[in-house]
């Protein structure tokens, strides 16, 4: 349907609610319509330049979704290609480890230190030591409880028997101790990014505030790559579905005559289901941000252990490469992702009670 023959049919609807009035109220909207819908875009004395904007405003909305999508598909698509890339130089070169791993962790803020100068605030810095050799120490922040460094710490490790100690202190010119933490490498086995607040334990097992940690460990490339392949693979697929269903809405919203077309418009889309997963996202595939899920909350994570546990090298049975289904890392998208799904269901309930 052409766009003039488009506000001809909405001006029709218009006048049919509006019994011949220049304007109806979203009340007797939803009596016409018989069931409930979403009339926040609606003003409550509905006139038609209101219908006109509010239609064409959905339709620009739903069009950028749409360039949005295909914007993200394609991002998808490099990466995995990059992936691939580098997966087959592996092969090719029958290098598939590597020599020397490393640890790669950013130490970024603390919060919640207790009271050490006069002021009820600290002067902190941290130390990074493995197997109890100093790694490095970082510049003091005054005058605060909630410090904020964003310092990047890498750390030669070979296998999982490295103990590892993060240690908070109160101004280097005569260093008091605050609290520490050890970092277990088992919690990086994964080779995935972790995002993660411990608990720092003071003196005599006092817990005074926590530290935030964000950390990876990759050890073997030919699983890092796999892992990212599917993952990519996976996510990529997911949003072709979405974008073919979402194409679909938008052209039964320029084909759809009365109130089916008011029920497509205005039915409220059904709202992404929850994450059950606590992972966090690769920082490949959304930039770093607060949506980055944390493992553990602030107030359950480990406590520090006298005598961390020592564990080998992981093994191949250890590198099981887990589906991409067990990560939190679908694509944010706005609710309008569902508005398809839930307009031809009930589009299809309609027909099946006989509603035109």
């Amino acid at each position: 349907m052409s766009s003039r023959g488009r506000i001809k049919q909405l001006e029709k609807i218009h006048a049919e609610i509006a019994g011949g009035g220049s304007c109806f109220t979203t009340r007797a909207l939803k009596k016409y319509l018989g069931q409930e819908v979403n009339t926040d875009m609606l003003p409550s004395s509905v006139y038609f330049s209101d219908v006109l904007d509010a239609y064409q405003g959905e339709i620009t909305r739903l069009h950028d979704q749409e360039e949005f999508l295909k914007y993200q598909i394609n991002q998808y698509k490099v990466k995995k290609r990059m992936h691939m890339a580098n997966y087959d130089q592996l092969i090719e070169s029958g290098n598939n480890n590597i020599r020397e791993s490393h640890i790669n962790l950013c130490i970024e803020e603390a919060r919640e230190l207790p009271a050490m100068n006069t002021n009820n605030t600290a002067d902190p810095f941290f130390t990074v030591k493995c197997d109890e050799k100093l790694i490095h120490t970082s510049s003091v922040i005054p005058d605060t409880a909630d410090p904020v460094w964003n310092v990047q710490v890498s750390i030669s490790v070979q296998n999982k028997t490295h103990i590892i100690e993060v240690e908070v202190w109160d101004d280097d010119s005569n260093p008091e101790f605050i609290g520490s933490f050890f970092i277990e490498l088992d919690s990086f086995s994964d080779q995935i990014v972790h995002t993660r607040w411990y608990d720092l334990e003071g003196p005599e097992g006092i817990s005074n505030g926590e530290v935030k940690i964000v950390g990876q460990w990759i050890y073997d490339l030919m699983s890092f790559h796999e892992m990212y392949i599917t993952k990519y693979d996976h996510l990529i697929n997911q949003n072709e579905k979405i974008l073919s269903t979402l194409t679909d809405h938008v052209n039964k919203l320029y084909t759809l005559d009365g109130k089916e077309l008011l029920i497509a418009w205005l039915t409220p889309p059904q709202p992404p289901a929850p994450s059950k997963s606590r992972r966090s996202q690769h920082f490949l595939s959304i930039p770093t941000s607060k949506n980055n899920s944390i493992l553990g909350s602030p107030r359950t994570s480990p406590s520090r252990s006298k005598q961390p546990a020592h564990y080998s090298s992981p093994g191949k049975d250890e590198r099981r490469i887990n589906s991409p289904l067990a990560y939190s890392n679908k694509p944010q998208r706005p609710s309008t992702d569902y508005f398809a799904v839930g307009m031809y269901l009930t589009n299809r309930a309609n027909k099946k009670r006989g509603k035109k």
